[in-house]
């Protein structure tokens, strides 16, 4: 018997506010494959006001709607620029997921709230599709971290029964695939603090390849600073974000005497290090998969698998554009949305199963 096959469309902009993703996927049933990709940059005066409401400040209520109306254009050029280059039009796609720009995460906090940021009403409007939104606050609702959804949908992306997949975004996550299911958590910084730190000091805005971290010295001492912090030491389920890991908490740290090339050189190892931590921590005796912007980082990569040498293990490059990994998930939860499917949570995000998401009919 034949399915009629569905297209969903995943938008994504990360933590390190560097582009916007688009993701295109088929479902055959319960078979999904991934398709095609297409990254726009994110438009500088967004990026800016994106990057200003990472802090509490004046005004920000107004700030925050005006971004959330100009992300929603950039979504909807980001889609139009993926059908364009797929030879699709509108009427095909069933839904896109659309996760937002992640604002403020305070699972832990009494009461627990997340916010990304988005206008998914303008975006199903610009974009004549249905669009799935909000994926996160159910989760919270039902006692769950709402984060990291990353596992749910790498099983069945990447056709993996078993395996580690770490996605290396302004925050890190890791995805543990085992014949008992799905779990995954976040490790802690990816891009986001190197990418700020290079930002203030050398007005670029990623470090490519790594190369001022290498030419710096690694600081044992802040790099110990760095990893005394709770939030390494504390057990699963767990998520953070740049709520967390942003610029004062890095200053909170320095001494003020360090050389810029030396805090970069000793970022890129707390990275590497926190993940390579959690990877040794549960090992899963599959593939090891790095995924995200942080794995196109020559760098990183060599100092993760310097690290993982010693027991035996390297990783592998992700069989999607690394890029598209995230985007291409959110379609996923999107085909889950409209397919009425609750999800596994537990082991992830340690929540109840649950639908995620909401509706905006275009």
């Amino acid at each position: 018997m034949t399915t009629t096959p569905h297209y969903y469309i995943g938008i994504m902009t990360g933590t390190s506010l560097d582009g916007i993703d688009a993701a295109l996927i088929r479902a055959d049933g319960d078979r999904y494959t991934y398709l095609a990709h297409s990254e726009l940059p994110m438009p500088p005066a967004l990026r800016a006001a994106l990057y200003a409401l990472y802090q509490p400040g004046n005004n920000e209520l107004h700030r925050a709607a005006i971004a959330a109306w100009e992300h929603a254009a950039a979504s909807a050029a980001a889609v139009t620029a993926l059908l364009r280059e797929t030879g699709l039009d509108a009427a095909t796609i069933t839904a896109i997921g659309a996760h937002g720009q992640t604002l403020r995460h305070e699972p832990d906090h009494d009461p627990p709230y997340t916010i990304q940021l988005q206008n998914p009403a303008r975006l199903a409007e610009l974009s004549g599709i249905d669009t799935i939104a909000d994926f996160r606050s159910r989760d919270i609702a039902s006692g769950g971290q709402g984060a990291p959804l990353a596992p749910l949908f790498q099983r069945g992306l990447l056709g993996l029964e078993r395996g580690t997949i770490i996605n290396i975004g302004g925050i890190a996550n890791i995805s543990l695939l085992t014949a008992q299911g799905s779990s995954g958590y976040d490790t802690g910084p990816g891009n986001g603090l190197m990418d700020g730190w290079i930002q203030a000091h050398r007005d670029l805005p990623f470090d490519a390849d790594g190369d001022w971290a290498r030419s710096g010295t690694l600081l044992p001492d802040l790099l110990a600073r760095f990893l005394a912090d709770p939030y390494f030491h504390r057990p699963p389920p767990k998520s953070s974000g740049r709520d967390h890991f942003h610029h004062d908490w890095l200053n909170r740290h320095l001494l003020g005497i360090e050389a810029a090339a030396d805090v970069q050189r000793t970022l890129l190892e707390l990275t590497a290090r926190s993940i390579s931590d959690a990877i040794l921590a549960q090992p899963t005796g599959g593939e090891i998969i790095l995924a995200g912007g942080g794995a196109k980082n020559a760098f990183l990569v060599e100092r993760i698998n310097a690290h993982l040498a010693a027991h035996g293990y390297r990783c592998t490059p992700c069989p999607i554009p690394t890029q598209a990994l995230e985007a291409a998930g959110f379609a996923w939860l999107a085909a889950q949305f409209v397919q009425r499917r609750p999800l596994a949570l537990a082991a992830t995000t340690g929540g109840q199963p649950r639908i995620l998401g909401a509706l905006y009919p275009a």
